[in-house]
């Protein structure tokens, strides 16, 4: 396994990806911590990130693969940069897009945000969490010298990840049992999303389809039971899926699913098994009303129940 770089010398991606919102709702909706201060927001942001990274690296060695380059520029895609100061914000998308100059530095300093003290806070907690895993967070400061790691004095793969996702929902401000039910009311509804996604995507490039059948499609999917904060992203974000706009930097969904560790990917690959096995067909202008009823009973099959 490839040993984990500083945060800071990867690049970060904006969100590009599909959005959405989903099915029945969970009775209580989880509101999303708010960090108190700048300094808070980007310890969030920056402890979030290394999470992801590291559950990333894991994942790929529990695996028996190695990440590439590019699987660890789409781990820096980290919600919450909208919650920290604009000129941090401002440096960190600078730093992504030339690798190796460390643009954030002066604006850390600035908010008296140290990578080692949050890199040893992060280790603590991590340690209490499961004393038996220690991977090495992947937060240095300019100067500080990195370590070279030896995965096999980690500790088990698997247990590295289960106390990652209890450290995950520590630095977020839930419980693990909270940060599940988010997960899962969110996962609710990106399935719906991308199963009406995949519907408008498909007869744009072929038949074409109305607005109007496009809003058909988005108007029944609820995010009442979704954190305060994928509930904001979803309102934002809705007028430009109305458009049958799912990609651009514009769109804030993609980040906040990441945050609370939904694979849109996943849910897309399910859509896609599903219209495989049912042997659903781009349609022609001819088959296009077909093609809605089989889509219409993919939903009814996949959703039913939920």
């Amino acid at each position: 396994m490839n040993p984990l770089y500083p945060l800071l010398a990867f690049s970060l991606l904006l969100p590009l990806c599909r959005h959405s919102m989903a099915s029945d709702a969970v009775p209580t909706a989880i509101p999303a911590p708010k960090p108190e201060t700048p300094r808070q927001a980007i310890e969030q942001f920056l402890g979030l990130t290394a999470i992801w990274m590291l559950e990333m690296e894991w994942t790929h060695a529990y695996a028996n693969k190695t990440p590439k380059a590019e699987d660890f520029r789409n781990a820096m895609l980290a919600a919450g940069l909208q919650q920290c100061p604009a000129d941090f914000q401002e440096a960190w998308l600078r730093q992504t897009a030339r690798p190796g100059r460390n643009y954030a530095a002066p604006v850390l300093r600035k908010y008296g945000v140290s990578l080692k003290d949050l890199r040893e806070r992060l280790q603590g907690k991590l340690f209490k969490i499961n004393p038996r895993v220690h991977p090495p967070i992947p937060l240095y400061d300019e100067g500080e010298q990195i370590p070279r790691m030896d995965p096999r004095t980690c500790g088990d793969p698997k247990a590295i990840l289960e106390a990652l996702a209890a450290l995950r929902a520590q630095v977020m401000g839930l419980t693990p049992a909270q940060l599940s039910q988010a997960r899962q009311s969110i996962e609710r509804v990106m399935l719906e999303f991308t199963l009406a996604y995949m519907e408008t995507a498909i007869c744009m490039d072929t038949a074409g389809i109305r607005e109007s059948q496009v809003r058909e499609l988005f108007a029944p999917i609820r995010t009442e039971g979704c954190p305060e904060d994928f509930r904001r992203a979803w309102q934002h974000d809705l007028p430009f899926f109305l458009k049958g706009r799912f990609t651009g930097p514009e769109l804030t969904l993609s980040a906040v699913c990441k945050k609370y560790g939904v694979n849109e990917q996943e849910l897309f690959l399910k859509v896609r098994r599903k219209m495989k096995e049912w042997d659903i067909q781009p349609p022609t202008p001819q088959t296009q009303d077909a093609f809605r009823r089989d889509m219409r009973e993919i939903r009814e099959n996949m959703l039913g129940g939920r």
